[in-house]
């Protein structure tokens, strides 16, 4: 009998359980900026694709701040590379404000806590992996 037919006979009975799609979890803590007021805004990449400055690929969130430092928490996310960007947004906004030289006006900072001088982080500083089955933490520190 060839395997796709053992295969199907086998599913048919019962008798192969489909494998559950394996999705994890990363809790995001941030540190600084305790005094700025606003909410935390997390963008998710999963790829250099508009990293750090356009749309998240893998998700975003804007929650206010927790007491125990815990910001953004996602879930359901394919172990694999990533980078983050957080940043403190005011009240009713819902980017970061830029100077005359691109940067930030509000207190940011991005996974691997990457600061560049002169020039934004790059995707590959700011990957971190999240590794299956467990729960991954990160803590970024915000600063301007």
């Amino acid at each position: 009998m060839r395997p796709v037919a053992l295969a199907s006979l086998l599913a048919s009975a019962g008798l192969l359980a489909e494998s559950p799609a394996i999705a994890e979890e990363l809790v995001v803590s941030v540190s600084g900026a305790e005094n700025v007021p606003g909410n935390i805004a997390c963008r998710l990449f999963a790829g250099p694709r508009n990293f750090p400055n356009g749309a998240a690929t893998a998700g975003q969130q804007s929650v206010q701040r927790q007491r125990n430092g815990e910001s953004c928490r996602f879930r359901n996310l394919a172990p694999g590379s990533y980078a983050l960007v957080v940043a403190v947004l005011p009240p009713d906004q819902e980017d970061v404000t830029r100077d005359i030289l691109g940067r930030p006006r509000q207190p940011w900072g991005v996974s691997n806590n990457v600061r560049p001088a002169l020039r934004a982080p790059r995707y590959q500083e700011a990957a971190f992996t999240i590794v299956a089955g467990r729960v991954n933490r990160l803590t970024v520190n915000l600063a301007r």
